[in-house]
């Protein structure tokens, strides 16, 4: 069974509002069983409307709309589905009954408009909807179906939940049919990298399948099972995932909703461990993850924009700022180890990527993206340095990204071939 949802109305195409109903219905399709192909998304025009349902209506068995059921003249919804289905509006008087009590409830009087939300195309099956005031309705011609919904999203999931979703179940007797995933997640290895490891799963697999998605920071790996149950449909996801984590053991740092800062959190309690932050252009997003998680291992975070703040916070070791500036390891490490000896913590994470205005990169090296990333605790140090191309923005997304992940990898104990953890220089 294929479905095809089309999202209504110009604010959406002018990004004056989000998307957010076709993410609910995505996962309310694939709950049970449906499968969602396309998504399309169109403005408060009446022949592009049009068209658009009669292009979703030629390559799927249901199809279901969102907006354009209001009282004003833009909301044209009602007419679309009418003109494509060949069927003529009537009044609905039990729909009429229903939008004008709720009125009368919340001590309004319907306007004269609000009686163009009573019609529905002849034949239609109405959908009463009692937490607002645009009712729905279900079309259909030729085993093929147009559920129309309105566009406020709590309505349109109060719809969706009382009766749409029993509606599919019952007409297509789908049972507990349903379709799960399970996100495995993978920071510091580029997508070719990851592709390279799971190709051949990813040509291969038929149910479960296996998708990538790559963002600024991580690699998210997607498997997708359909069965007649959720227990069946899990079992067929981790075998699949068993595969895959035989390829990639501890890289992959955490599944569906698990962040990176949550699972260095949990090892750092773990081992009854403090940290200690020290950020430049990162600009403290790196301390905001775990402050958003409550983190109780993080002691104390300190961002520095400036030669004179990092020299400062360099302390006793200053003379060697004076004397290395140009040496960015050696001015990392001892930021490293002067950030953990003066706020206490066990572990310091410094993340220095040097100011436009520093002396300590020459401009051909700033021009780079350089960060530098130090792990200083009391059983040693771990040094990385990375060079990102791109925006600032996303440079500063990844450096936070990476360097939790980092500190993740080292206290797992964990060491990847290929962005090997190693000792600072003398």
């Amino acid at each position: 069974m294929n479905a095809e949802i089309i999202m209504i109305g110009s604010e959406l195409l002018l990004g004056q509002i989000i998307d957010t109903n076709s993410a609910y219905l995505a996962q309310e399709l694939a709950r049970i069983g449906i499968n969602l192909f396309y998504k399309t998304t169109v403005g408060d025009n009446r022949q592009r409307m049009a068209e658009a349902v009669r292009v979703a209506l030629g390559r799927a068995d249901i199809v279901i709309t969102s907006g354009g059921l209001g009282p004003t003249e833009d909301d044209l919804t009602r007419e679309v589905v009418a003109d494509v289905f060949g069927a003529p509006l009537e009044f609905h008087q039990g729909l009429y009954d229903q939008i004008e009590e709720l009125f009368k409830r919340h001590g309004f009087t319907m306007s004269p408009n609000n009686r163009k939300q009573a019609f529905i195309p002849r034949g239609a099956t109405p959908i009463e909807n009692p937490v607002g005031t645009a009712p729905g309705f279900v079309a259909c011609k030729d085993d093929k179906r147009v559920i129309v919904l309105p566009g406020v999203p709590r309505e349109l999931k109060y719809l969706m939940q009382t009766f749409v979703t029993p509606y599919l179940r019952d007409t297509f007797s789908l049972g507990e049919m349903t379709i799960c995933s399970r996100v495995l997640k993978i920071c510091g290895m580029g997508e070719s990298r990851v592709d390279a490891r799971v190709g051949d799963l990813l040509r291969d697999s038929g149910n479960p399948t296996l998708g990538i998605l790559a963002e600024p920071a991580q690699i998210l790996l997607r498997i997708t099972a359909k069965a007649d149950n959720p227990s069946e449909a899990q079992a067929k996801i981790a075998e699949m995932e068993q595969e895959i984590r035989s390829r990639f053991g501890q890289l992959i740092f955490g599944v569906d909703e698990e962040t990176l800062e949550g699972n260095v959190n949990a090892l750092l309690l773990r081992d009854g461990k403090s940290l200690s932050l020290l950020e430049t252009h990162t600009g403290g997003a790196i301390a905001q993850r775990f402050v958003s998680i409550g983190s109780a291992a993080l002691r104390e975070a300190l961002v520095a924009n400036s030669d004179a703040a990092l020299s400062r916070i360099m302390g006793r070791e200053k003379s060697l700022w004076n004397a290395q500036k140009r040496n960015h390891e050696a001015i990392s490490v001892a930021l490293g180890r002067a950030l953990r000896e003066q706020t206490g913590s066990d572990i310091g994470l410094a993340v220095v990527g040097i100011a436009p205005n520093s002396e300590v990169l020459s401009p051909e090296e700033m021009a780079t993206g350089k960060t530098c990333i130090v792990i200083d605790s009391t059983g040693g140090q771990a040094y990385w340095e990375i060079r990102f191309s791109g925006t600032d923005p996303m440079n500063q997304t990844r450096a936070t990204a990476l360097a939790i992940e980092m500190l993740r990898r080292y206290l797992a104990g964990f060491v990847d071939p290929e962005l090997p953890t190693r000792a600072p220089r003398a």
